[in-house]
């Protein structure tokens, strides 16, 4: 009788311990989710909430202060995201700070990180809406780390071949590391540039002495002064040919430009033609002129005359 006794209060007493369980649970997590304490609503808007939903915690300065009540597209480009804050906590939000998406860990879940703000602008009201911050996503990084990596390989195996093609080829880096032919030959090209310069020292030694015809131009003062002298004559005659040549061209303006004589010569066909019928002429009065006198030579007047006058001359 005593063993049906004991059944019900075993089961009224896992009942019980099932019944407290549960209301420990609930109390849980409803204060995980601020259903027993006083909230209040602040939202902002993200382009992108990077897997971001409803339940994610929402910290300020690395401690729990809320949780993600909504998450809702507004447009193409914007995401309304709400988020339960409690009471406790309105003072140290300000109306200037900022919100971004973090992670719990490498690999944790979202959740929404609340920056601190300036005291002075006061703290945030019923459904404030504070500015978002792109974050620091940990899979573009990820990303952009594999992508380098994977460069990194593609150099390494560049490289590779570029040293197997040097050790194994016969390209001019492989000989020029390879051989000792091109040494040989740097070594002789060096030989020479000494050579070439120990000569070029010697020739500026005596140059500096005053050795041979480039010796006294450098060093002989009168060389210099000769030269002087005769850059200075050819400078007296380049202005007298300049002058000369001045005067010509404002002679031959003249001619050209001028009513002269000489002009009507050069250009008047006319006169030209007259001066050469004017020459003819005198050429023939002259050749008359000439002929007269050998007649008046030859007359028996004159020889008369001249007769006489030799023989008071003999006489005399």
């Amino acid at each position: 009788m005593s063993k049906f006794k004991s059944r019900p209060l075993k089961l009224g007493m896992l009942v019980s311990i099932g019944l407290l369980l549960f209301i420990m649970a609930v109390y849980y997590l409803g204060s995980k989710q601020n259903l027993f304490s006083s909230t209040f609503t602040i939202t902002s808007h993200f382009s992108d909430v990077k897997g971001l939903v409803e339940g994610n915690k929402v910290k300020y300065s690395g401690i729990g202060v809320g949780t993600v009540s909504n998450v809702e597209i507004i447009s193409d480009s914007t995401i309304l995201v709400e988020m339960l804050i409690n009471q406790k906590v309105r003072e140290f939000i300000r109306k200037d700070s900022k919100v971004e998406i973090g992670r719990e860990g490498l690999m944790g879940s979202k959740m929404v990180i609340i920056h601190p703000g300036s005291p002075e602008t006061g703290s945030v009201d019923d459904y404030e809406r504070l500015t978002s911050i792109k974050p620091v996503d940990v899979e573009e990084m990820i990303q952009e780390a594999r992508k380098i990596i994977d460069d990194g390989r593609m150099v390494s195996k560049a490289l590779l071949e570029m040293s197997d093609k040097i050790n194994n080829g016969d390209g001019d880096l492989a000989r020029l590391i390879n051989e000792n032919s091109i040494t040989t030959k740097l070594s002789q090209a060096g030989d020479e540039l000494l050579a070439f310069t120990k000569n070029a020292k010697a020739i500026t030694g005596k140059v500096n002495r005053g050795e041979g015809d480039l010796g006294r131009l450098v060093n002989d003062t009168a060389i210099t002064h000769e030269l002087t002298f005769t850059l200075s004559h050819l400078k007296q005659m380049a202005t007298r040919a300049d002058s000369v040549t001045m005067e010509m061209l404002l002679f031959s303006k003249e001619l050209n430009e001028g009513g002269g004589v000489l002009n009507r010569l050069v250009y008047d066909d006319e006169m030209a033609q007259h001066l050469d019928t004017t020459l003819i002429k005198a050429g023939h009065g002259i050749d008359e002129v000439a002929r007269t006198a050998e007649t008046i030579r030859k007359s028996w007047i004159l020889n008369l005359f001249s007769g006489r006058n030799k023989k008071n001359k003999e006489a005399n």
